[in-house]
């Protein structure tokens, strides 16, 4: 059975999970948003777990803060994202960075782009939806009855959509297109708390 693991992020309280199957001991990481995490670097290490992938749910920095530690630790992870996503990672003022003062965080762009569609990864099967709003570039990842939202659900939360390349249209769409799909999963969002998605 599929391992999912939750850290608390900072200075910025996003959200990053560890994703991981016990049948063959590898793992992905959905959004590191801590620079330099050790925690992730001892849970994997504890667990015998192999980084395989980085997933990007969006480009925005505290989503991204930890890439360029995890990938300096494990050299052979591949970062997935969206194609404008991995665009933008390098520009910090694009990724936000630049705002918060993270002046030079410049992450190299991803190894793989996906959009809607099935993928395979650690031996089990996902599904990535695009579920712009937040951002253009944002998308999702589902396994079975779990859904890594990003920043496209929160639970209790207004989605914020005035940030560059955000829309409150898109969002609604979004939301909209996908509410019968989401009926009664299990939401693992960007920021706050774990929660069942009720249409």
């Amino acid at each position: 059975m599929v391992k999912i693991q939750r850290f608390e992020n900072s200075p910025i309280d996003s959200v990053t999970y560890i994703i991981s199957n016990p049948a063959n001991l590898e793992a992905i990481i959905v959004d590191p948003g801590t620079e330099n995490d050790e925690r992730i670097v001892k849970y994997l290490n504890d667990n015998l777990l192999t980084l395989k992938y980085i997933f990007l749910t969006h480009e925005h920095f505290d989503h991204i803060l930890g890439v360029n530690f995890m990938r300096s630790i494990f050299p052979k992870v591949q970062l997935i994202s969206s194609q404008k996503t991995s665009e933008r990672l390098p520009n910090s003022k694009k990724n936000l960075a630049i705002f918060h003062n993270y002046f030079n965080l410049v992450v190299n762009e991803a190894d793989h782009i996906v959009s809607n569609g099935k993928i395979q990864m650690i031996d089990l099967d996902f599904e990535i939806f695009e579920t712009p709003g937040h951002t253009d570039s944002s998308i999702s990842l589902k396994f079975e009855k779990y859904f890594f939202s990003g920043d496209f659900l929160l639970k209790g939360t207004r989605i914020v959509t005035n940030l560059p390349s955000g829309s409150k249209k898109q969002y609604q769409e979004s939301v909209e297109k996908y509410s019968d799909m989401l009926d009664e999963l299990i939401i693992h969002p960007g920021h706050g708390d774990i929660y069942v998605f009720n249409k």
